[in-house]
């Protein structure tokens, strides 16, 4: 099984500090209980080329793909939806393989 990578971009909503230590918390402890290992979270300061890019990007390293993929639509993380939309008005999360192209 490879490993895995899973980025996130989100684009804060207005207002978003209000839930956004708590949306973290949760958010980490369930990564935690899966082994995954957050590699970097960091804000996004300013666009050298292109538009409308995200406020926040966010590395995360999985034992496989397959867990991955399986832990984002079980009930414990589906749960934390509606809290996640108080905090990002655009929310995006994609996977790539370890390895490089």
């Amino acid at each position: 099984m490879p490993k895995a990578t899973l980025f996130v971009e989100g684009t804060f909503r207005a207002g978003y500090e209000t839930h956004f230590v708590e949306y973290s918390r949760k958010v980490r402890a369930y990564l935690d209980q899966h082994g995954a290992e957050v590699i970097r979270r960091q804000r996004v300061t300013r666009t050298l080329y292109g538009s409308g890019l995200p406020d926040l990007i966010m590395l995360i390293d999985f034992p496989s793909v397959e867990i991955a993929e399986k832990l984002f639509f079980e009930p414990d993380y589906l749960a934390l939806i509606p809290l996640r939309d108080r905090v990002f008005s655009d929310f995006k999360m994609g996977i790539a393989e370890f390895g490089e192209i």
